[in-house]
């Protein structure tokens, strides 16, 4: 009877054991959960101030170089926190935590390239992009730039030229929207090119059809007037 006793109380002491086990990589795993989602808000923040610093061009009170040396003020800062978040996690577990910082991603993708295209009137390459946010490429690396939050950062760029088309209008310039126009069909053709499998990323892209027929819209409103000018400077591409 005893020796069933202390069997007993070893078998408890066994699953107690086992237990605090597991509460330790609980708590272990919402630790740092919980440190990625604290780099997640200060990056959204500074990510927030920067592209606002961009959007300013839609009211048409300050030149395009002065509110893009404003943003670039902010991405020092920017990169210093995504190295932040890059340290908060295992880097053999970047797709394990993706889910948390996905969308401060596409918003990274997307203030690059809002800042490229207002710099040089065209679309950023993948390696500049990730040059001008100091991240890798490469799953290999751990942390990197994922071509589908790339391409949701490019997305949302023909959104937001789309508004900036109609915008510049108000403001007197017709030859903005020429522009952005040649520059969103560039893009629209390039995407035609990718086979999308993923289904949040082509829904989104059903959404640049739109953003083009809006562009072109105002394209076709300024000729009717005989606003339209003659010849819109070149856009060009770069590879997506």
């Amino acid at each position: 009877m005893m020796e069933s006793g202390l069997d007993q109380y070893s078998e408890m002491d066994s699953i107690s054991n086992e237990f605090r086990a597991m509460r330790e990589a609980l708590e272990a795993e919402q630790d740092k959960r919980t440190a990625i989602r604290a780099a997640v808000k200060d990056l959204q923040e500074e990510v927030r101030e920067a592209t606002s610093a961009l959007q300013a061009v839609h009211q048409g009170l300050t030149s395009v170089v002065t509110l893009c040396e404003k943003c670039r003020g902010h991405l020092p800062r920017v990169r210093e926190l995504l190295k932040q978040l890059a340290s908060s996690f295992p880097s053999d577990q970047y797709y394990r935590y993706h889910d948390q910082f996905r969308m401060v991603c596409q918003s990274v993708s997307f203030l690059g390239a809002f800042l490229h295209y207002l710099e040089m009137n065209d679309l950023i390459s993948r390696s500049d992009l990730a040059a001008m946010m100091e991240v890798s490429v490469s799953a290999a690396d751990g942390f990197h730039l994922t071509l589908e939050d790339m391409l949701q950062g490019f997305l949302q760029l023909a959104s937001e030229l789309a508004r900036l088309a109609i915008n510049s209008v108000i403001h007197g310039d017709f030859r903005r929207p020429l522009s952005i126009a040649a520059f969103l069909n560039q893009i629209n053709s390039a995407f035609q090119l990718l086979n999308l499998k993923n289904d949040f990323l082509r829904r989104r892209y059903d959404g640049l059809k739109y953003d083009v027929k809006k562009v072109e819209e105002v394209v076709y409103d300024l000729a009717i007037r005989g606003l339209k000018p003659d010849a819109a400077p070149p856009s060009k591409t770069a590879e997506v």
